[in-house]
C-alpha cells in the first residue's frame, strides 16, 4: 500500500556543492532549486519522484510510494553522504592529549565556485584499453578539476573502494591542451604524476552538460597559476 513520508533539512546541513550557493545566505526557495538540479544530475528518476518544498528556514522532501523511506534515505545519502555515519568503534584516550586551543578569530571557510560541468568519457593515457574507459561527470571549480565516473570496476578486498575518482588541484596542473583518442577530440591535463585524457561521451546528454573541449581549454588556461 502506498504511503507518504517526509524529511526536513535545515539549510545549514547542506553543502555548497549541492546548493551552488553559500548555505548561510541561500533562501529556502533557492535551496529547493539547487537540490532539484543536483538530484536531477545524480538520480533523475528520484528527482522526478520526490516533492521538494520550501519551508521556514528549511527544505521539505516528501516521498509517496510503496517504500517512501527508501526514497528519502537515498536522497539523504546523495545530499549528505557523511551524515549519521555509523561509528567504526570506540577507543579510550586521555582527553588532555586532544586539547586544542582555538584562535580568537576563525577564518571563514573557502567556498568553491563551480565554473563548468560536463558529461565526458575518460580514456587512460598513454595506453587505453576498452574496458578502462568510463563515463561520468567532469567538473571545474575555481580550485580543482574533478571527474566522478558513473560506474567503475570494484577493487578486490573487503573495503572495495571506488578507484575511478579524479581530483586534480589547479595548482598541480602543468599544462593542458587539445589531444585525441583515435579521431575523438580530447582535453589533455598534465600533472607531475600523470596525464589525464577526457573526450566526448558515447551519447550526448542535456544541453548544459555537453562537453566542449575548446570551452574547457579556454576556462582552464585562464585559471591556471602562472609558471616561470
Amino acid at each position: 500500500m502506498a504511503s507518504t513520508e517526509e524529511m526536513r533539512l535545515r539549510l545549514a546541513v547542506l553543502s555548497f556543492r549541492v546548493l551552488q550557493a553559500d548555505p548561510r545566505l541561500a533562501t529556502p526557495q533557492e535551496a529547493v532549486e539547487g537540490i532539484k538540479a543536483f538530484l536531477k544530475r545524480k538520480r533523475a528518476g528520484l528527482a522526478e519522484a520526490l516533492e521538494i518544498l520550501a519551508g521556514e528556514g528549511e527544505v521539505i522532501l516528501r516521498a509517496t510510494g510503496e517504500v517512501p523511506h527508501e526514497m528519502l534515505r537515498e536522497a539523504r545519502e546523495l545530499l549528505m553522504p557523511d551524515w549519521e555515519r555509523e561509528p567504526a568503534g570506540e577507543i579510550e584516550v586521555d582527553p588532555d592529549e586532544f586539547a586544542i586551543e582555538l584562535p580568537d578569530e576563525l577564518e571563514e571557510p573557502m567556498l568553491e565556485r563551480e565554473v563548468l560541468r560536463s558529461r565526458a568519457r575518460y580514456f587512460p593515457h598513454p595506453v587505453c584499453e576498452w574496458f578502462e574507459i568510463t563515463t561520468g561527470e567532469l567538473v571545474l571549480t575555481d580550485a580543482r578539476v574533478t571527474y566522478e565516473p558513473e560506474w567503475v570496476m570494484m577493487q578486490d578486498g573487503a573495503e572495495a573502494e571506488r578507484s575511478g575518482l579524479h581530483v586534480i588541484p589547479l595548482g598541480h596542473v602543468i599544462k593542458c591542451w587539445r589531444g585525441d583518442w583515435w579521431d575523438l577530440p580530447c582535453l589533455m591535463i598534465q600533472t607531475p604524476e600523470r596525464t589525464y585524457r577526457y573526450g566526448w561521451p558515447a551519447q550526448r546528454g542535456e544541453l548544459e552538460t555537453i562537453f566542449d573541449v575548446d570551452e574547457w581549454l579556454v576556462q582552464l588556461r585562464s585559471m591556471l597559476p602562472e609558471r616561470d
